[in-house]
């Protein structure tokens, strides 16, 4: 079900004054719309939308979107001209991550996973217009299942993680009596799990694997610190085979991948099981994880989800998709090539099935999202004008 997004927009001018900083995108010219996105997902500002802040007679062409000084591609519901009253604009949203974050920290390397931001889950965009260059859009594109004569692809290697989020750790520190935190962004900053002290491990189960069992073989990661001044191992196992077993004294932190791990491992095809302990002799010794994360090789089952994410290697031959338990509905749902632009309509004539042909491609990787063509994160509402 769409849900309305009432959201504020606030108008940047001509007479803002040059930031030193990140604002190399901005053309003091125009007018920049400014809202705001807290989760992940398909957006639309729709036609009314529009017309409330009187860009209604603006041709849909022109129409251009801002996010972390990246213009965002865009979708219009008509290519040219202006949109009619039912018309929108439709993109790809995404919350703010950590990966600005990044430059806050002594030493970026400090910063153990960029999946989550410790200033805000908010990201904010700008609309525009803009008439002097082409503008960043998907385009449709044929999907020719009947004259397809390529084999189903098999697989792909699909990514699966844990991305803490139960506290914010502190950080490095020295003790002093007490534990006397660093003021700087420091090692082992930010969301994490709670501390996984001697005795009683940290576990996390992902399902939804549909592990395709003659694949290549999986690769893990794993990004933890040090809690206290004390020495130990963390020792990692994957299902029942220690994967990680090092030292990672006081607050040194670890950045940790193991590659080539052999399918056989995997006890169960559609889940990982992964268990994190401290070995310290020291009982009070406390250790965090940051993220724990498994890339595997997956059957295109995409577990009744209406929007998934997903990559693929370079082709010189092209692709045959056939998608199962995707969650499109009575609609066909709509593949989008983040890296092209290209935007296909999925056959769902098989029930329960999608299938897409995709061409020939030189990209070392590939980036899709199948969304559910009735299914968007929100209506964003223009409210207001500041």
């Amino acid at each position: 079900m769409k849900k309305l997004l009432l959201l504020s927009f606030v108008v940047l001018s001509a007479t803002c004054f040059s930031q030193p900083y990140n604002n190399s995108w901005i053309d003091y010219s125009k007018t920049y719309y400014k809202f705001k996105i807290g989760s992940t997902g398909l957006y639309r500002i729709t036609q009314p939308a529009l017309a409330a802040i009187a860009l209604s007679n603006t041709p849909a062409e022109q129409f251009q979107l801002w996010r972390n000084g990246e213009q965002v591609r865009l979708y219009t519901s008509s290519p040219t001209g202006p949109l009619p009253s039912s018309g929108y604009i439709e993109f790809w949203g995404l919350m703010n991550d950590g990966k600005k974050d990044t430059k806050l920290y002594r030493n970026p390397d400090y910063q153990l996973s960029d999946h989550w931001s410790l200033e805000t889950d908010t990201s904010a965009y700008f609309l525009t217009v803009n008439s002097s260059s082409p503008n960043l859009r998907f385009t449709n594109a044929a999907n020719n299942v009947a004259g397809n004569a390529l084999p189903a692809e098999p697989y792909f290697m699909n990514t699966l993680g844990t991305y803490y989020k139960n506290v914010i750790n502190p950080g490095y520190a020295v003790l002093v009596g007490l534990y006397v935190y660093s003021s700087s962004y420091d090692i082992g900053e930010g969301y994490t799990s709670p501390d996984v002290f001697p005795g009683a491990g940290l576990t996390s189960q992902v399902d939804g694997l549909n592990l395709y069992p003659t694949g290549p073989p999986a690769t893990f990661k794993i990004t933890a610190a040090g809690n206290a001044s004390n020495n130990r191992n963390i020792r990692v196992k994957l299902f029942n085979t220690v994967v990680v077993d090092e030292s990672m004294p006081y607050f040194s932190y670890l950045k940790k991948q193991v590659n080539n791990i052999p399918l056989s491992d995997f006890t169960s095809p559609d889940n990982f099981v992964v268990n994190v302990t401290n070995t310290s002799a020291i009982l009070t010794d406390r250790i965090v994880v940051s993220s724990l994360e498994i890339n595997y090789p997956s059957k295109f089952n995409f577990n009744n989800k209406k929007s998934f994410y997903f990559e693929l290697p370079a082709t010189a031959t092209g692709n045959y998709l056939v998608i199962d338990n995707f969650n499109y509905g009575a609609t066909a749902p709509v593949l989008l090539d983040l890296n092209t632009g290209r935007r296909y309509t999925g056959d769902i004539s098989t029930a329960g099935k999608v299938k897409i042909v995709l061409p020939p491609s030189a990209d070392p990787l590939r980036k899709f999202i199948l969304v559910n063509g009735n299914h968007f994160t929100s209506d964003i509402l223009i409210i207001s004008i500041l």
